[in-house]
């Protein structure tokens, strides 16, 4: 990775933890109580209200959707438990680190939905369906570290308009859902809207681990 790269990194670190200490002096002159910032990795809980023991994921956004969740396909099959003909289809639609399971076709490395199976590509649709509450825990909800949330807060940092919208609502939004499978993504669809997205990470180098990560986004479509 480039130093400006990194740079760029640490001073979005920091940006971040501006903003997650500036909510919490909100949280307190809102609502009261004493709201801290969690500071742990790996989890998805930024603010943690102590008096109450609720906790809080803050997305700081500029536009109408972030990054929710981002993990390798390796990672994301162990989780579930994916083997076979599935992981096939995870290895082909987001690709493997260091390979380039197109053969050259793709210059991403990559396979997409037409150049998938049938076969594999209805087993992968059943399976988001399938599973879409499982998902909904690891991408918002709770993350693969089981520290689960019980608000999302969407900050729109041009406007400073900040609103609270608790987990529960967002997990029924899920239950009226369905995941969609596009040439080179998946979209969940509730109501009309889209909720959520899915895509490889096709930034930076192409023999990372990190590119062909599945990278999830979350819509304001609430």
């Amino acid at each position: 990775m480039s130093d400006t790269r990194i740079l760029a990194g640490t001073i979005a670190k920091k940006v971040g933890h501006l903003n997650e200490h500036k909510v919490c002096e909100w949280l307190h002159q809102s609502f009261g109580g004493n709201f801290i910032v969690d500071g742990k990795p790996k989890t998805k809980q930024d603010i943690i209200n102590l008096d109450t023991n609720e906790s809080y994921s803050l997305k700081s956004v500029s536009k109408n959707h972030t990054q929710c969740h981002l993990t390798s396909s390796s990672r994301w099959c162990d989780y579930f438990h994916i083997h076979g003909k599935l992981e096939k289809w995870f290895m082909q639609f987001f690709g493997v680190p260091g390979i380039d399971v197109s053969g050259g076709k793709n210059k991403q490395h990559r396979l997409t939905q037409s150049q998938i199976e049938f076969e594999l590509n209805d087993l992968a649709y059943q399976w988001f369906n399938d599973m879409k509450q499982d998902i909904f825990n690891v991408i918002l909800a709770s993350g693969m570290n089981d520290t689960p949330v019980d608000y999302l807060i969407w900050h729109q940092k041009k406007t400073n308009q900040t609103d609270i919208y608790s987990i529960d609502f967002l997990r029924s939004m899920v239950n009226n859902g369905e995941w969609i499978m596009k040439e080179t993504t998946l979209h969940f669809i509730t109501d009309e809207k889209k909720l959520f997205h899915l895509q490889m990470k096709g930034s930076g180098q192409k023999y990372t681990s990190g590119y062909h990560g599945l990278m999830f986004h979350i819509y304001k479509c609430f």
